[in-house]
């Protein structure tokens, strides 16, 4: 059986939460995932708080959380979060596959331009703390 789901239901808005140990995360996360087409809008809400909004037909916030920590951004790793990260994922991941997405290992994240954003820190980030 084919299910079509409401518009409503392909556009989800979401937030990512950021670690504040380092400062302005959110920020160059909004200035970064501006360019990628198919991320509809974004707002920072606070400095470790980026709310978005884009759709399951291009991404789940999986796919886009996964680029923004291959572009050395840390993100908040807590119980709660994980929680509801799984709860998206499992939710994103039925919705694709009722509208006839089909999934495949090696699924694309976004390519996200982090040519103007400050240079990382090289060290690990246990050694931050204690070099």
């Amino acid at each position: 059986m084919y299910f079509m789901p409401i518009t409503n239901d392909i556009i989800k808005n979401r937030e990512i939460h950021f670690k504040l140990s380092t400062p302005d995360q959110a920020c160059n996360a909004s200035k970064i995932l501006g360019d990628v087409p198919g991320i509809e809008c974004m707002q920072t809400a606070t400095p470790g708080c980026l709310q978005i909004r884009y759709s399951v037909e291009k991404f789940t916030l999986q796919m886009i959380e996964s680029a923004l920590r291959e572009a050395g951004f840390e993100l908040v790793d807590n119980l709660f979060i994980r929680l509801k990260r799984a709860i998206f994922s499992y939710c994103e991941d039925a919705l694709r596959a009722s509208i006839g997405i089909v999934e495949t290992n090696n699924w694309h994240t976004p390519r996200l331009a982090t040519s103007h954003l400050p240079l990382q820190d090289p060290r690990p980030h246990d050694w931050r703390k204690f070099i």
